[in-house]
């Protein structure tokens, strides 16, 4: 099975911009996903940048930052695999010459069936488009049969869990999960961003939503104890 896994700059991020405990955290998890699967790993940014952040820098400008530092965190994860015994490679959306290749999907398809994780810095390299559009698209670019999508919450609730008291769901179907989106709105709790949403209602691609600092087995989410699976 092909397994799309998206993992937050925010998860990598301890005393440091990157810390050393969350990157043994992921490839524990990374290193048990792939023992039966071809395995695509979507890091964001966050430890390093937030583009939502009023800085007063373009918007455009602070999204290419956005994407440099999922690049580095790129770099990064797939350095710290190879070093611990996980084959990996690293691409990138753009050219970082002498650093990072640029996305070639014949490679891509050569590196998961040799047995690579491969890692996806970058975003899709065009502003305006978050690391959720990301991970949904190399989902449905590299026909991914899964999404494992690690977020700072540990589910899908109706309404905001730290201010009231609110339901978890344990399974939606990618409609609800849309339709609950837009009926909470971009200020509230929504889970991924519209446009990632509608590819994904439109494609299908179960998905697992849960938060990466709660589970050390992939396997509890998969079983579905922990998280909100979203199906068909």
């Amino acid at each position: 099975m092909r397994v799309v896994l998206k993992i937050s700059g925010e998860s990598l991020s301890g005393n440091g911009c990157i810390d050393s405990i969350m990157l043994d955290r992921v490839l524990a998890q990374v290193k048990e996903l792939s023992l039966d699967n071809e395995v695509i790993l979507v890091v964001g940014g966050g430890n390093f940048w937030r583009g939502r952040n009023d800085l007063n820098i373009n918007k455009v400008i602070s999204d290419n930052i956005g994407m440099l530092a999922t690049v580095m965190n790129g770099m990064a994860i797939c350095s710290y695999l190879n070093n611990n015994g996980v084959k990996s490679r690293c691409y990138g959306s753009f050219d970082v010459s002498g650093m990072v290749e640029r996305e070639n999907v014949s490679s891509v398809l050569s590196d998961l069936s040799n047995g690579y994780v491969v890692v996806f810095g970058g975003g899709l390299g065009i502003p305006n488009l978050s690391t959720d559009m990301t991970t949904i698209s190399k989902a449905i670019s590299y026909d991914a049969s899964l999404i494992l999508m690690a977020k700072n919450v540990d589910g899908v609730y109706d309404k905001d869990p730290k201010k009231f008291d609110a339901k978890k769901y344990d399974v939606l179907t990618h409609k609800e999960l849309f339709d609950l989106s837009v009926k909470q709105g971009t200020s509230s709790l929504m889970i991924l961003d519209i446009e990632a949403l509608a590819e994904l209602v439109k494609h299908k691609i179960p998905m697992y939503i849960y938060n990466s600092s709660d589970v050390n087995c992939l396997n509890d989410v998969i079983s579905g104890k922990i998280g909100t699976k979203i199906i068909s």
